[in-house]
């Protein structure tokens, strides 16, 4: 083959090959609608199956916490506090200070970092107590201080409700209502956790109190079978039904054992059969609707971090003078001289609302109710822990004499 011939058949083939490469194949109409449906039904797949993996993350990501979350920076198998009463007990404050110690971190607490009280931009203190955790005792000894510290104590709120949680309506104008209130206050009020953030408001001091929860459920059954929380009661309401002298007369023992709806605290449940305040957490968690399931651990790290974050001080009457000696501490303006307060009118501020009524509880029915109170005792420990760091940062090793 010549030269030219060779020349002349590369470019036929070449002509070739393009046409091939460059060609458009049709489709029939209906196969193209078909490609594109697919093409569509594949891109929503992904978005959901993507949106359902955010969320599951977003879920694992709260339960999931970061040591700063936990008091001690420990999971919630070293706070079980079964072993409670041993010397070296971490929820106790000498388990804490040995603990703290072992750790290295003793010698690096401050009580400047530990205190909420500089993040706050209001002059009002937001006590949103919880039940049967010895607030009315607080709110007493915070209305003999009045006085003394140049402040006002505010019992009642801009709502006259009970609800579990409350509406976004009521939050709002409840925050704006504190909001408003002239600086040297402390509003006191069955409450739960509001978030001042969402509305953009400036940020009150906020505390509360923490009980051993098998004790409050034990003190609220007896107390609502006191003879004076009924008169009030039934003055308020005088349409109410009275109960029954078989409901007055029921042990708590009694209850537990027979599988009494009014004692069974069932992990996850919303619905209660009757209305025990058994979510100590509930006050710290907030108002959504996440945080009404009991015992829920989701609910626990919701409402820890909300200490974590916000409260000043969450004292206890179990630890009364460590928490006296914080709060004096962390929030000079309102508790100054707190402990000496308290020493010189301790009865009247230990027996107010005191119920007298409270007969012995079995150990067994005891831990019978305690299995069910696994994550409410886990957020209970948390802050008793957090007291205890919030105590031992102000002296340290002298705090222990």
């Amino acid at each position: 083959m010549s030269l030219g011939a060779d020349r002349s058949y590369k470019m036929k083939l070449r002509d070739v090959e393009n046409a091939f490469k460059y060609r458009r194949i049709p489709y029939p109409k209906r196969s193209v609608e078909l490609i594109a449906l697919l093409a569509i039904s594949c891109t929503f797949f992904l978005f959901m199956h993507t949106n359902k993996l955010n969320s599951r993350l977003k879920e694992m990501e709260v339960k999931l916490q970061p040591s700063e979350f936990s008091a001690l920076g420990l999971t919630s198998n070293h706070v079980s506090g079964h072993d409670a009463g041993k010397h070296d007990d971490i929820n106790t404050l000498h388990g804490t200070y040995q603990y703290l110690k072992s750790t290295g971190q003793l010698a690096s607490l401050s009580s400047e970092r530990l205190n909420n009280t500089r993040h706050a931009r209001l002059e009002v203190v937001f006590f949103n107590r919880g039940a049967k955790v010895g607030s009315e005792a607080l709110m007493q000894l915070t209305e003999t201080m009045a006085p003394l510290n140049n402040m006002t104590v505010v019992t009642k709120g801009p709502i006259d409700i009970n609800a579990r949680i409350r509406a976004p309506r009521e939050r709002m104008l409840q925050a704006v209502w504190v909001a408003d209130l002239e600086p040297g206050t402390i509003y006191i009020e069955h409450c739960n956790w509001l978030d001042f953030h969402r509305y953009q408001l400036p940020k009150p001091i906020y505390i509360n109190m923490v009980r051993d929860p098998v004790e409050r459920m034990i003190s609220w059954f007896y107390y609502i079978r006191s003879g004076y929380r009924n008169a009030i009661i039934h003055n308020r309401f005088p349409n109410t039904t009275l109960k029954s002298e078989k409901w007055f007369k029921k042990s708590y023992n009694q209850c537990v054992r027979s599988g009494d709806p009014e004692c069974q605290y069932v992990p996850e449940s919303i619905k209660d059969a009757v209305g025990d305040y058994k979510r100590q957490s509930l006050f710290y968690c907030g108002n959504n609707r996440k945080c009404l399931p009991f015992d829920s651990p989701h609910a626990i790290q919701l409402a820890k971090r909300n200490v974590e974050r916000d409260y000043a001080v969450v004292g206890s009457w179990e630890d009364t003078n460590i928490t006296l000696a914080v709060l004096e501490a962390y929030i000079p303006r309102f508790f100054r001289g707190a402990r000496q307060v308290f020493e010189l009118h301790s009865n009247s501020i230990r027996n107010r609302n005191r119920n007298n009524r409270k007969p012995r509880v079995d150990p067994d029915v005891r831990e019978m109710v305690r299995r069910n109170f696994t994550n409410e005792y886990e957020f209970y420990y948390f802050c008793k822990q957090r007291l205890y760091k919030q105590y031992l940062a102000l002296q340290l090793e002298d705090n222990l004499r």
